[in-house]
């Protein structure tokens, strides 16, 4: 078997397009000429389709605040607003008389929250602000549910609240983390909270009849069911770059200054050496928030297993069998132990003659270390948060 893995697997795909409220605003399009989709783990999921430009098609994506919804094998895989509608027409292609070609690309509704900022107190409107940062300890679904319900969901002030939202039943995820936010993307709270998390967290939207959920959970373990090896011939790339930590060591200043500051130490060496690095807590109002600010630059600079890998599907190894999120086991060299590592992502290519075709992306740094810089830059807009300064960045 060559890089182009196995011979797709037929699948069903239903597409239609829906208004802000779930409601269809369009015929089930059933004439599209390729589908494109990339779902990722703890990140905004994309898609597009293209399909004849029908006027009936057009009007109904062009709709503002429509959505796409794709079933696959009669359950809603991707759902969300659509941002992109290009069409393109020429007689020597489509004929004087022919519609020309529609292309539409869209979000999950993942991107609706992203489309909403932390609130220091999201109760208040923002040019009514009452406190410097909004913070709160508990398990980070308490954490996460929280941010999205007070800043887009049924809790959020009338007009912010996002149509349709709702919070996803509780996962009963434990462990205790603190954090600090003011003015962020919700998604980059998230994303902070998720990396500080005692055990892996993955969040998610998944329009489930007439609502839209926003789900907290932990993906499932599936090291010992499906792994990626040469031998299995569903490895199709593969980088793995193990990093020892740069921090082991977190030393801590509160905010008051010279003898008078508050001092703390966090984290052990364990098996590697100590290797120390002061966090700066000028914005941390309480121990409890130093603290954290220094775990959380201890996570930060860990040691990591950095793995990018491109897969094929095979034979009881299917998009289906694991999930986005779940664990799985990887063969970075032979003889040596297996990498578990998060299917970061999922890309699906179908082509109507041609049917399916799957790529899992497997390690974390292989989906979000795609734009570095936007990494880096909200790296730096959180530390600048949590100090209480604020610049502008350009993009």
């Amino acid at each position: 078997m060559g890089v182009h893995g196995p011979a797709p697997v037929e699948a069903q795909y239903t597409i239609w397009i829906s208004d802000h409220n779930l409601a269809p605003i369009s015929q089930q399009v059933d004439d599209w000429s390729s589908i494109s989709l990339t779902l990722r783990f703890n990140e905004v999921s994309s898609g597009e389709f293209t399909a004849p430009a029908h006027p009936e098609l057009v009007a109904a994506a062009r709709t503002p605040m429509a959505r796409v919804v794709v079933e696959r094998n009669g359950e809603i895989l991707l759902a969300g607003p659509i941002e992109y509608t290009p069409l393109k027409y020429d007689a020597e292609t489509h004929g004087y008389d022919g519609h020309g070609d529609i292309t539409v690309r869209w979000a999950d509704d993942l991107a609706l929250i992203a489309g909403r900022i932390s609130y220091p107190n999201p109760t208040l409107a923002a040019t009514a602000q009452d406190v410097a940062k909004w913070t709160q300890t508990g398990t980070p679904e308490v954490l996460m549910r929280a941010l999205v319900d007070s800043n887009g969901g049924p809790g959020a002030l009338s007009d912010r609240r996002i149509p349709c939202l709702v919070l996803g039943a509780s996962a009963g995820i434990t462990g205790s983390v603190t954090w600090s936010t003011r003015f962020q993307p919700v998604t980059d709270d998230l994303r902070g909270i998720a990396a500080i998390a005692p055990t892996r967290v993955g969040f998610r939207t998944q329009q489930v009849d007439g609502d839209i959920e926003f789900q907290v959970f932990t993906p499932t373990d599936r090291t010992g069911s499906i792994w990626f090896s040469r031998s299995m011939g569903n490895l199709v790339s593969l980088d793995h770059e193990p990093e020892a930590p740069k921090t082991t060591v977190g030393i801590g200043g509160g905010k008051d200054a010279g003898v008078n500051r508050l001092i703390i130490e966090r984290g052990t060496p364990g098996d590697w050496w100590r290797l120390e690095t002061f966090v700066d807590g000028a914005g941390a109002d309480n121990l409890t928030e130093l603290q954290a600010m220094t775990d959380e630059e201890i996570a930060n600079n860990a040691e990591v297993q950095r793995l990018a890998v491109v897969a094929a599907d095979v034979d009881g190894q299917r998009f289906g069998d694991y999930q986005l999120g779940d664990v799985v086991a990887v063969e970075a060299a032979p003889g040596q132990p297996d990498v578990p590592d998060i299917v970061s992502a999922v890309e699906i290519e179908v082509d109507p003659g041609d049917g399916e075709t799957i790529r899992p992306i497997i390690g974390v740094n292989s989906a979000q270390m795609l734009n570095p810089a936007a990494a880096v830059q909200r790296d730096i807009l959180r530390a600048l948060s949590r100090r209480g300064a604020f610049v502008e960045i350009p993009l």
